[in-house]
């Protein structure tokens, strides 16, 4: 497995930026749960390590909607702002193509929006503390419209939307 770095450049709150991070790569794919809490991938099973991630094209296009929905934001008050203003404009865009959001899909948004926070100097503490809050939020948002990776279900009150709840009131 190599490491990668990639970076995007974007014109946040009137300031040009190079976001820039690194994520391993192996086989043509990229792992992106860097900053996701194990238990949503894992359902809270302890024993089992998992990984979230997506082919390489696949990441660099949602790297650059997010980029691109950060950039037609605007000015913001802060800095969380403008990225939770592109993570929900792509989420919005998602929901109006397919009329639903799959919850591992939800956490491929998630991931990037965590590694540009990254990349924009918040910290991995910062980060781990608001990746379940945010993804909270859109599932809250959007109780009818997000559904389980695994067997397309309905996500509210799922085993999974369990494990986030305890994420988000610990």
């Amino acid at each position: 497995m190599e490491t990668r770095r990639f970076s995007f450049v974007a014109k946040i709150n009137n300031k040009i930026k190079e976001l820039s991070f690194q994520v391993p790569v192996e086989n043509g794919g990229v792992y992106t749960n860097k900053y996701c809490p194990q238990d949503l991938l894992t359902g809270g099973i302890s024993f089992v390590t998992a990984v979230n991630g997506e082919i390489l094209e696949e990441f660099i296009a949602d790297c650059q909607k997010q980029v691109v929905a950060m950039e037609a934001v605007g000015q913001q008050d802060t800095l969380l702002d403008v990225h939770i203003g592109g993570l929900m404009a792509v989420v919005m865009d998602h929901l109006a193509r397919c009329g639903r959001l799959i919850f591992g899909d939800l956490l491929i948004y998630m991931d990037v929006f965590s590694l540009l926070l990254e990349a924009d100097g918040l910290s991995p503490d910062e980060i781990r503390n608001i990746y379940p809050r945010v993804t909270r939020t859109i599932v809250d948002l959007y109780p009818d419209k997000v559904f389980n990776t695994m067997d397309l279900s309905q996500f509210k009150n799922s085993h999974f939307d369990f494990v986030l709840f305890n994420l988000t009131h610990k």
